[in-house]
């Protein structure tokens, strides 16, 4: 198995945020985790990226941009450590080529090339999102994990962003709001409440009603 937790627990400030979780997860699974705010999502995923760092392209919740820079440096960031110094100097004054084309390529794709070159403090909340997925993709990782990435975005945008996430990656483990999207575009689905797994099935096993059960 590619992830395996079992009979987890984790507590933040004497609060305890996951129960006895216990699952695995193996290499080609797309699995959609959901359930209300509050939960233990964010910190579910967070101990599953922790197994497998370096193959994880990881997009958080909080996004992690750099505000001052546009979303070309942005995305680049995502592969800083693989560079020289010289050459991360120079792409701060100009594009490099071959970077610019590959970056610019991930931008078509999700619909923000024309924001290359804004800073991204001027973006909306889904064009954000989308500078946020498009760094993850720039770093070329077998694993995608991500945390709500299109929860700012309308349905259409929604489902082409999904659809390219499982596109570029073999596993996809993602945590969504909207259980249309986790109905359609997944093939497992776990569901969380007060922080335990209620829920683990197959998609084509689990309806929209017992998805809403999670939010009562």
């Amino acid at each position: 198995m590619l992830f395996t937790l079992k009979n987890s627990c984790f507590s933040y400030h004497h609060q305890q945020v996951l129960k006895d979780i216990s699952l695995s997860i193996a290499a080609g699974e797309n699995v959609a985790l959901v359930g209300a705010s509050g939960v233990g999502k964010s910190t579910l995923l967070n101990l599953l990226a922790q197994q497998h760092p370096l193959d994880i392209a990881y997009c958080t919740q909080t996004r992690d941009l750099v505000a001052g820079l546009n979303s070309y440096n942005n995305i680049y960031l995502a592969k800083l450590a693989e560079f020289g110094a010289f050459k991360n100097l120079l792409n701060l004054l100009r594009p490099n080529p071959a970077e610019l084309l590959q970056i610019s390529v991930i931008a078509a794709q999700l619909q923000i090339e024309e924001k290359l070159f804004d800073t991204v403090n001027k973006l909306s909340g889904g064009q954000q999102q989308r500078v946020a997925v498009a760094r993850a993709f720039y770093q070329q990782r077998a694993i995608f994990i991500g945390d709500e990435p299109v929860s700012n975005l309308d349905s259409v945008k929604a489902c082409a962003v999904i659809e390219a996430i499982l596109e570029r990656h073999d596993t996809n483990i993602i945590a969504l709001h909207d259980r249309g999207l986790a109905l359609r575009y997944f093939d497992r689905i776990i569901g969380l409440k007060q922080g335990e797994i209620v829920l683990d099935a197959p998609a084509s096993e689990v309806s929209a009603q017992a998805l809403e059960q999670l939010y009562l």
